[in-house]
């Protein structure tokens, strides 16, 4: 049992670090954690509505209006009328959102990166190997 916690508690380290990580990489980017969230969520899920998003990250439908609103007045986000639904509106990401998350995720990935600077080859094989036994 105290191994199990030794690794829950790494595992809440890991996410504390990552999200300094992303909340440090931001800033020149001139977006905020919640909008890159949005934009990450929209990209995998495309076509989805404001509820989407709403359920996904538990938000109130004031907040929802104010993150697209601002999305949208970036050029990141695009409402497109729904098919069937009248007051339903499609989200998309657009191309200058998808390139900003690209680039985003390009400075993350590189800040991400320095936690395995202290590790061999053959260690960092064998924690790729264990990662991807993770049911996610």
């Amino acid at each position: 049992m105290d191994k199990d916690l030794l690794i829950t508690y790494k595992f809440r380290e890991i996410k504390n670090a990552l999200s300094s990580y992303l909340t440090q990489v931001l800033p020149p980017f001139h977006i905020s954690p919640i909008m890159m969230y949005a934009l990450e969520f929209l990209r995998k899920h495309p076509d989805c509505i404001a509820v989407d998003i709403a359920n996904e990250f538990g938000l109130t439908r004031g907040a929802i209006t104010q993150l697209l609103d601002k999305l949208e007045e970036q050029e990141l986000v695009i409402r497109k009328p729904h098919p069937t639904s009248r007051r339903s509106l499609l989200l998309q990401v657009t191309d200058k959102g998808n390139a900003l998350i690209n680039d985003i995720l390009e400075a993350y990935n590189n800040k991400i990166e320095q936690l395995f600077t202290p590790y061999t080859e053959d260690e960092l094989t064998q924690l790729k190997k264990l990662l991807e036994k993770l049911p996610l």
